[in-house]
């Protein structure tokens, strides 16, 4: 995959996928469409708004099914068009579990980073005592992955074990996707 044709098309997809992941972590944690960098976010991911009136956002609004269909669609369309770039045949079955796996454990460790990121941006703005607005949107697209376990963790004060506890639970959750995932794929070949 050193072809030039394969890093602008990865380029193009990857670049889209961020996109469209952002778009929904930007409805997940409330972000409005009138807010500075939402309106970047919304402007730039318009066809996730195309797509939700075929697959209609849940909870209120807050959880794009739209955006987690067009995520998948890409990573289908990647696997799709690496394949086809270096010549390999692929069979639908494989193309769907591969892609829906592959698909999942980016969605998963694309989570563990938002919120190591908002730890991150937690202790700038400790030490330094100025907040970036970049730092802001950070830590609200974290706290919905983060809040279902503050019900559960102890409250230590200055020290946040949800945010520990949710990273753990997501490493968890992943080491079992690609354990299952793993075990299917094999069946599969």
């Amino acid at each position: 995959m050193d072809s030039p044709v394969a890093i602008l098309f990865g380029m193009v997809v990857n670049f889209a996928l961020l996109i469209v992941f952002i778009r929904f972590m930007f409805q997940l944690a409330n972000i409005p469409k009138t807010h500075p960098y939402g309106r970047g976010v919304y402007m730039l991911s318009a066809v996730v708004t195309l797509f939700s009136r075929i697959f209609p956002d849940l909870n209120k609004g807050q959880f794009s099914t739209s955006a987690v269909v067009l995520m998948l669609l890409l990573i289908y369309i990647q696997i799709a068009g690496f394949a086809s770039i270096e010549g390999k045949s692929l069979t639908p079955l494989l193309l769907f579990f591969g892609g829906t796996l592959r698909g999942i454990l980016h969605f998963v460790d694309a989570l563990k980073y938002i919120i190591i990121a908002s730890v991150v941006c937690s202790w700038i703005i400790l030490l330094a005592n100025k907040m970036h607005p970049v730092m802001d949107l950070i830590m609200q697209m974290s706290e919905p992955i983060v809040a279902p376990f503050r019900r559960f963790t102890p409250n230590l004060g200055m020290i946040d074990l949800s945010v520990l506890v949710a990273i753990m639970s997501l490493s968890m959750i992943e080491i079992v996707i690609r354990i299952v995932g793993g075990n299917i794929l094999k069946l599969l070949v």
